[in-house]
């Protein structure tokens, strides 16, 4: 049945690398946010050690994991796997997350240039420091057969990547064959050239992050790379908070939900879910006066 430990036991090491897929589970800090699940499959997850784990997290439209890593005194994640052949058997990894954003020094250490594990649309290295491990019984987890991974995903980013690869090798090119450059050479490890290319070239990796990763469902911050604010055209997740404020800010409205914008542009990365709640705030209060004002008209 049950049963907890402080680090990942060494007789589950080999059965959590025989399961095809797993899920991820976070949370936003307000009590008001959604709790997200995610499915994730391929073979992508790693064990460092008894206390520390990874896995690649690939591109999609969500981004609810790095929004909430991301969020100043959060990081809190769980990841699950459950038993669909064989004995049954529910793991779960309890501990604090952190996000190794595509072309950071910390990503390419774990997966540098050229390795093959850097699947098309890979976004981003979660790590977990795990601080406690659950297992259960799965007695009630129905038998299924696996057949095989789906593919699309990496169909689907594989021209993007190539969009990508030849920008910068056209950039590399020209500038190589430029006079005025001095011979080049292999760069350091600490200075590896970036492999996503600008927002400019439309088909893109970053071009789709900024259109799809900026924001999470609550409005918090998503890809760093993606930006925040989220641009003009960014597909928009949350209708709530400050997100109503981004509205009436664009179509020129005003009073305090508009000031909320630009209360949350002059916050800095360590404080910007204040801005994000005094925005809500202040958008709630509109919403209450108004509501008030019909009760007003209908019952007065």
């Amino acid at each position: 049945m049950g049963a907890f430990y402080d680090e990942i036991p060494e007789n589950t090491v080999d059965w959590i690398k025989e399961q095809h897929m797993f899920w991820v589970a976070s949370a936003p800090l307000a009590a008001s946010g959604s709790v997200n699940v995610s499915p994730k499959g391929y073979d992508c997850f790693n064990i460092v050690s008894p206390s520390a784990v990874w896995y690649l997290d690939c591109t999609g439209s969500g981004n609810e994991t790095i929004s909430h890593l991301r969020e100043p005194g959060n990081g809190r994640l769980t990841i699950m796997f459950s038993a669909f052949t064989g004995p049954p058997r529910i793991l779960r990894l309890f501990g604090k997350g952190r996000v190794f954003e595509r072309d950071t020094p910390d990503f390419d250490a774990l997966l540098p240039p050229g390795d093959p594990r850097r699947l098309p649309g890979a976004r981003a290295i979660i790590w977990l420091d795990v601080d406690r491990v659950g297992t259960s019984c799965g007695y009630s987890v129905p038998f299924y057969q696996f057949e095989g991974e789906r593919m699309r995903l990496l169909e689907f980013f594989d021209p993007k990547e190539a969009a990508d690869r030849e920008y910068l090798d056209s950039q590399a090119a020209a500038a190589s064959s430029s006079p005025s450059s001095p011979p080049r050479s292999a760069p350091p490890a600490s200075s590896r050239q970036p492999t996503v290319a600008p927002s400019t070239v439309k088909n893109g990796m970053l071009a789709y992050w900024r259109l799809k990763n900026a924001e999470s469902v609550d409005g918090l911050p998503g890809l760093a790379a993606a930006g925040f604010p989220p641009e003009e055209g960014a597909i928009r997740k949350s209708r709530r908070g400050i997100q109503e404020a981004y509205a009436r800010r664009r179509s020129g409205g005003g009073g305090a939900a508009g000031g909320a914008v630009a209360l949350l542009r002059g916050k800095g990365e360590g404080d910007w879910t204040t801005a994000v709640r005094e925005s809500g705030a202040a958008v709630a209060l509109l919403a209450g006066l108004a509501i008030g004002v019909w009760v007003g008209k209908e019952y007065f």
